[in-house]
């Protein structure tokens, strides 16, 4: 994303790797012009507005797969904002609201075999991290939502969207509040999710676990044992604002200010990627109809 390294599934560990990718001293991150246009398309792709300004900042944390010890992302001034998908649900149509669809490094992957626990292999993405709203309100409006998103981006050209190569993850907040109420209780984050079967099965766990135990203490507390039938780490989903993370503009990048030519450019891929899904849908409608 920010060096000329490869990004190739399967390569041996530490292979594709660079100064840069380390964060050694003195090292300068330059965009990947593609990744910005990418980004930008999906936000066209998803009905956003593109903003004429956005920046990227560095959100500090520690964990094994970040040399660096901060991970490159956008917080406030996103590429991309207040866009929607909509897809077939039930009888009808349903609406999810997205808030911005940005970009961020995802850089490594952490192997925890016997003889070899970490290995580091950068992987680059472009559009990464839909903040939602509480527009899907059960497991399986959560479901068809994510296969609906995923065949916009296939079609659309962003991503293979292969989960087996990790292009794919889904963090899955939950909330929940009483019939009658507008307040929505404390949020639990399931990380990580890699399958949207996995993100069905964890939500059909996770939405009456929080009921009981809305039901049963008042404050609403996370309790560290629920949950863990569907095999991953949750965390308080509050962490997004923490003070932790110490957000702040990234010293080395410019901010992004696209102008009307480089959007025009973007834009008519938008179209192509258009032309491409409907004649896909038209395949598949002829077949049926031989059938």
């Amino acid at each position: 994303m920010w060096c000329g390294c490869a990004n190739e599934f399967g390569a041996e560990p530490n292979t594709n790797v660079c100064p840069v990718c380390l964060g050694l001293p003195g090292v300068l991150p330059v965009p990947n012009d593609e990744a910005l246009r990418l980004t930008v398309l999906t936000g066209f792709l998803l009905n956003c507005e593109i903003p004429r300004f956005a920046k990227f900042d560095r959100k500090s944390y520690f964990y094994p797969d970040m040399p660096k010890n901060y991970q490159i992302t956008q917080y406030d001034q996103p590429s991309t904002a207040n866009g929607c998908v909509e897809f077939e649900f039930g009888d009808g149509l349903a609406r999810v609201r997205i808030t911005r669809a940005h970009l961020e490094e995802e850089w490594a992957r952490v192997s925890f075999r016997a003889e070899q626990r970490r290995g580091f292999q950068p992987r680059r993405r472009a559009p990464h991290g839909n903040r939602l709203r509480t527009d899907i309100t059960s497991a399986d409006m959560a479901y068809e939502y994510l296969n609906a998103l995923k065949e916009i981006l296939v079609h659309g050209g962003v991503s293979d969207c292969d989960m087996e190569k990790g292009m794919v993850r889904c963090d899955v907040n939950v909330s929940v509040r009483p019939i009658g109420t507008k307040e929505l209780g404390a949020k639990i984050e399931i990380k990580n999710m890699n399958s949207f079967s996995g993100v069905r099965r964890a939500l059909e766990y996770e939405i009456p676990a929080r009921s009981r135990c809305s039901r049963r203490v008042a404050s609403d507390p996370i309790h560290p044992s629920l949950g863990r039938r569907c095999g991953h780490h949750r965390r308080d989903a509050d962490q997004e604002h923490a003070h932790d993370y110490r957000y702040f503009p990234d010293p080395d990048l410019m901010p992004v200010a696209p102008d009307d030519a480089w959007l025009a450019d973007v834009k008519s891929r938008q179209w192509s990627c258009r032309w491409r899904a409907s004649s896909v849908s038209c395949a598949i409608t002829s077949s049926r109809f031989r059938c």
